[in-house]
């Protein structure tokens, strides 16, 4: 239980990194066009204020809630992956817009929730890939490294 528990908070804690590091990228980025988006930029680019800190982080704790349940064998014993990755990116997809609606991040207008629910898609699917990659290539290696020990068992 205390190793779950450590490897829930470094991810909770990796993934609210990058997080972070996204929004400065963005709010250095974005400039005074951030203004359009007054709850989730409330310092325009001058830097991110500490309620959305907090926010960013309830969002990264569901995220990381999500990866708990979707990739562990603790809930889904069972269950493939290509249906545990399409259970995850749907439910995070529901959080994202749920967090956004409930700390008013996006003002309501079509063209912004479509641009950024299609780029939250987009770094999504390339991290289910890249995640998918190294699981890969995770399991090609433990399977030579088995294949090894099974021949020198044999001779």
């Amino acid at each position: 239980m205390k190793k779950r528990l450590g490897l829930f908070i470094e991810s909770l804690l990796q993934i609210f990194a990058v997080m972070i590091l996204i929004f400065a990228i963005a709010t250095a980025l974005i400039g005074k066009e951030s203004e359009k988006f007054p709850n989730l930029f409330l310092l325009e680019n001058e830097g991110i204020a500490v309620q959305t800190l907090f926010q960013l982080f309830a969002f990264s704790f569901l995220i990381c809630a999500l990866r708990f349940i979707f990739f562990t064998d603790v809930f889904l014993k069972k269950t493939g992956l290509a249906l545990r990755y399409v259970l995850f990116f749907v439910l995070t997809i529901a959080a994202f817009v749920i967090i956004t609606l409930i700390f008013s991040w996006i003002p309501n207008k079509l063209l912004y929730w479509l641009l950024v629910l299609a780029s939250y898609s987009v770094s999504t699917i390339i991290s289910i890939f890249v995640t998918t990659l190294f699981a890969r290539k995770e399991d090609e290696k433990l399977n030579d490294a088995l294949a090894k020990m099974k021949n020198r068992q044999g001779e």
